[in-house]
Parts: C-alpha cells; structure tokens; sequence
C-alpha cells in the first residue's frame, strides 16, 4: 500500500509539473482581462491571492486524503481539490476553508488554511479540525475511507486501536 501510494506520488508529481505551467498560462489570461463593473458586497470576502505551489506543497497535496470524512457526533466534513494545484478546500458545515497541504516532520499531514486560524490534521489513524486562535478542536475524530482502511490492516495483530482498550485478551488469558 505504502509502495504504491510512494509511486502515485511520483506520477502526480510529474503530472503536476505540465499543470504548474499551464496554471501559469491561465493566470497571466485572466490578469488581462477585467470585469467591466465590479459590486462589492459586504458580505461576500474578496477572493484569496494564491501563491504559485512549491514542488513540495505539491506532493504535500497529493497526500491529502479527499473526500467525506466522518466524524464525532455524526458530523462530516468534505476535503476536495482546489482549482489551483496545490492547495485544497476544506468544508465542514456551513464554512468553507481554502488549506495549504504542509508536511511535518513527525509524518503528519497539515492543512493550513491561507489567511485565517484553521488547521486540519491528518495522521493515519485520524484527523481533526482545530481553531489555532482559540486553541479547540472544532471536530475531530475525523476519519476518511483510507485512514478506516490503514487502521484496519495495521490492526491485524489486534492492537489497540486510538481511544480503544482491548480487553477480549485479557479476559480469554488462563488464571494461574
């Protein structure tokens, strides 16, 4: 599993090299062109600048796990592709997030969203949703179909999973 998604990694990286500069190509045909009247609304933010993806923040995109999460208490939240390369959407009731994929040192998948406070971590058995200005996770137990999957084959020997304590070994073990 690991050896095929290190492979996938490759071919998206290469991939991702033509659409870095097609991307640059569109971004240069849309900077010309200008709306004729422009309304602003109160309501309605401007929309973000993006800065062009590093080779790095690329792959780190392809590691993002996409699609319906569920979470605690019967919450979802949805992780999708943004329409610039390299950064993904995060959308979890009725807020919608723009993320920029970082990876870290100890293997986990962050999620940093441009401009504001929120973070999504992704490890392999989990992930979660936190505020960094409040310090809280806005939902967490969060788990994509993949990670269910990674767990599970992890779990062969029949650990303890996060959360979890096993007790069926403990009690089937013979009194001496």
């Amino acid at each position: 599993m690991k050896a095929l998604r290190s492979l996938a990694l490759v071919g998206v990286s290469i991939a991702l090299g033509s659409a870095f500069a097609a991307q640059d190509k569109d971004s240069s045909k849309a900077a010309k062109k200008t709306p004729k009247t422009v309304e602003a609304k109160a309501s309605v933010p401007p929309p973000l600048t993006l800065a062009m993806a590093d080779p790095e923040q690329i792959v780190a995109s392809a590691l993002a796990f996409v699609g319906e999460y569920n979470c605690e208490d019967k919450q979802t939240l949805v992780v999708t592709r943004h329409q610039v390369v390299g950064y993904v959407d995060v959308v979890f009731k009725k807020a919608h997030y723009t993320m920029k994929p970082v990876r870290s040192a100890t293997g986990a998948l962050r999620l940093e969203q441009v401009g504001g406070s929120m973070l999504m971590v992704q490890i392999p058995a989990k992930s979660m949703l936190m505020d960094t200005d409040k310090g809280k996770r806005v939902v967490d137990s969060c788990v994509h179909p993949e990670q269910a999957k990674e767990v599970a084959e992890e779990n062969s020997l029949d650990m303890n999973l996060p959360g979890q304590v096993n007790t069926a070994a403990v009690a089937a073990a013979p009194k001496r």
